[in-house]
């Protein structure tokens, strides 16, 4: 965000303009000190894969008095997903995984629900009522941190 000076023109710009030069860079840091204010921190949740396949990511978390589930998001080999982009709510964050075939890459025990294309489901009850499918996520503890990252690796590492 702007020019950084070599040390050399830095110099003679004090040397030659004396107390303007002191006026403007006051300006130059009184500007970057309320960007810095005005800059919200990073508060998500990152999915990372580390595995030799393309995951399909979905995610459960509260909503309301209630759950809600939302999905797909890929991530690629070696590369990163941010299914919420937002401060997390809660102490637990729900994960479900598929590889291409489908095949469920993470062991879970929270029955929620999942559409085959994309979705945002409220509730978690009656799946298959509502014409939808019950699959297990696995429970995240985040230890109520605004922003957690998952690492997803082969079964090998």
């Amino acid at each position: 965000m702007g020019r950084a000076l070599s040390l050399d023109r830095r110099r003679r710009c004090r040397l030659r303009s004396g107390g303007a030069a002191k006026a403007i860079l006051l300006a130059l840091l009184a500007l970057a000190g309320a960007v810095a204010v005005e800059s919200p921190a990073r508060a998500d949740f990152r999915v990372c894969n580390r595995t030799k396949y393309l995951l399909n990511i979905a995610v459960g978390y509260p909503e309301g008095d209630d759950f809600a589930t939302e999905g797909w998001w890929s991530a690629p080999p070696n590369s990163c997903a941010t299914p919420i982009k937002h401060p997390l709510g809660g102490r637990y964050v729900y994960l479900y995984a598929t590889d291409v075939d489908a095949a469920d890459v993470l062991q879970g025990t929270v029955s929620m629900c999942i559409g085959r294309r994309k979705f945002k489901i409220s509730g978690i009850a009656d799946c298959w009522r509502r014409g939808l499918q019950a699959v297990n996520f696995a429970e995240i503890d985040t230890l109520n941190a605004p922003d957690w990252t998952v690492f997803l690796n082969d079964a090998s590492q």
